[in-house]
């Protein structure tokens, strides 16, 4: 049997050894940790202004009117901290390994029944103690709810066997399930409380205003606080001034999207990375982008250093495979062979038919030997500042090499719309990628291939090859680390060289601070307080 020894903290726990220690060859297009400014250093010629003075204690927005509870997940903003309150059974460190705090061991045989050791001496806040009991429970809620169904659809069963087991079968083969249950645990039948009873290293107060510290937790005397205040800043206005006055120690933005905020420039600045990838679509039933060669193309025209450090400000990381360059999947020496290069594209739409065979300076292709004008249909969710300002770029790369393309930038529902009725040629899309870095039902065949009005899957290039689905089954069931980061190579060929989509970048998230009040910050996609035992706070 596959087993996974118990993790010992600081050191993070490698899933099966899946990730560990893989070294890459050639450039890495995010520098390593230890090379990172902690914080971002202020422009030159910047005026700095002195920071503002601190209220002596630490706060966090707070949304009163929803209540904590992870399972529900009723407020984005509470759950920025819920990690404080709550254990999970799995995590996602920086550089996207899994570890876990309260599963002592992992079984499996085929990756498709799954035998879990759960560490009973954790305490709950009301003085029992976690049970895998409490965990099936809280998997099997969040089986239910919006933000987690769908990671959690592979599970076929989940059930407790015994008080510090519970067995767990998958509807098909990935030996990175446990990825898949970075879930808070709660008590268990304390679901449709407000605040769940919890095992986490705080606990709300009777007064509903601060966290207080549980001296029980196994972490209680690492943690940097015994109070941490909640204030409840929910309107977009108030926030900034709670923040800019300090009466609000740490915020996060999201700068790439539609909520981008605009804070004070004296703050200092770090960033947390995401499985967000945006990326170009194709429809391949359009004539012009039947061919991978034409496909293959456009994303030599995608100029991601550009669109990550001018248009979105470094925050995003480039990318040309799908998958995020800080991963150990990624292959640096290949990802090279897809830079910008627009001699490139112009090949390959030659070798495509593409010419201007009516000599009109504006290019043609053949189709069973009659000439046909190039009118690309370019389409883009307009709610996103960057990904419209990106999809001009490449609109205008396009242009400026004959291909003439048109782009339309669409509201959310008319870009869902034109996607499902493949009213386009061409998309710039963006997608939350699961931990196991699987892509399959982005290309998993319609049924009897054909598009439907109430069609409500992700393949909208209407991809009926079943061989990225093979090659992705194929890495998910891999049996060991070597075999299935070949395998993922052999994923990253098969997406890459037929141009199936042409991945741009990951996004980053943003977190403020004041200047000198907090140092240690390690954050992750799921946990703004990944580290919080290790951060050090200077109210003073």
């Amino acid at each position: 049997m596959k087993t996974m020894a118990k993790k010992t903290i600081p050191i993070l726990l490698v899933l099966l050894s899946m990730l560990a220690g893989c070294g890459r060859p050639g450039s890495v297009t995010v520098p390593d940790p230890e090379e990172l400014p902690e914080v971002l250093e202020t422009p030159s010629g910047t005026e700095v202004k002195q920071p503002v003075a601190a209220d002596q204690v630490f706060s966090l927005n707070y949304d009163s009117s929803a209540g904590i509870n992870p399972i529900r997940a009723n407020s984005s903003t509470n759950m920025q901290f819920w990690s404080l309150m709550y254990d999970s059974v799995f995590f996602m460190d920086e550089e996207f390994r899994t570890g876990s705090e309260v599963v002592t061991e992992v079984k499996t045989d085929d990756y498709i029944w799954w035998v879990f050791t759960v560490d009973t001496t954790i305490p709950f806040t009301d003085g029992s103690t976690l049970t895998a009991a409490d965990i099936v429970y809280s998997v099997q809620r969040a089986q239910q709810t919006s933000y987690y169904r769908e990671r959690l659809s592979i599970i076929y069963g989940i059930s407790a066997m015994s008080t510090d087991c519970f067995a767990v079968t998958t509807k098909y083969a990935d030996s990175q399930f446990p990825a898949m249950l970075n879930i808070p645990i709660i008590k268990k039948d304390t679901y449709f409380e407000d605040v769940p009873v919890g095992s986490g290293p705080y606990q709300l107060a009777e007064t509903g205003d601060r966290l207080v510290l549980f001296r029980e937790n196994r972490h209680a005397a690492e943690m940097p606080l015994d109070t941490i205040y909640l204030k409840d800043c929910m309107d977009t206005s108030a926030k900034i001034r709670a923040f800019e006055d300090a009466t609000l120690d740490i915020v996060t933005n999201d700068p790439t999207g539609m909520y981008n905020l605009g804070y004070g420039s004296v703050n200092e600045t770090r960033y947390y990375d995401t499985t967000n990838m945006h990326f170009i679509g194709f429809n391949t039933e359009s004539m012009f982008f039947m061919t991978a060669s034409a496909r293959r193309a456009v994303g030599y025209i995608a100029d991601r250093n550009y669109i990550v450090n001018d248009l979105m400000d470094g925050c995003a990381v480039s990318s040309s495979l799908p998958v995020h360059p800080r991963s150990a999947l990624y292959d640096d020496s290949y990802a090279a062979e897809f830079g910008y290069s627009p001699a490139k594209a112009a090949m390959l739409f030659e070798n495509a038919g593409v010419s201007d065979y009516d000599h009109d300076d504006a290019l043609e292709m053949l189709v069973t030997g009659i000439v046909v004008e190039l009118k690309i249909r370019f389409i883009v969710n307009n709610d996103s500042t960057v990904k419209v300002q990106a999809a001009r770029r490449i609109t205008e790369e396009l242009n400026s090499l004959g291909i003439t393309t048109t782009l339309y930038e669409l509201s959310w529902s008319e870009y869902i719309t034109a996607l499902q009725s493949g009213d386009y040629d061409m998309y710039y899309g963006e997608i939350r990628l699961t931990p196991d870095w699987n892509l399959s039902e982005m290309f998993r065949p319609r049924e009897s291939g054909k598009k439907d009005a109430g069609f409500t899957g992700i393949n909208y290039g209407n991809f009926r090859d079943p061989g990225y689905c093979e090659k992705y089954e194929a890495y998910l069931a891999a049996a060991d680390s070597e075999s299935r980061v070949s395998a993922f190579q052999e994923v990253c060929r098969y997406v890459c060289d037929n141009a199936a989509i042409v991945p741009l970048c990951f996004e980053r998230r943003v977190i403020l601070t004041h200047r000198g009040v907090i140092t240690g910050i390690v954050a992750t996609q799921y946990d703004l307080f990944y580290n919080f035992k290790e951060w050090t706070i200077n109210l003073k």
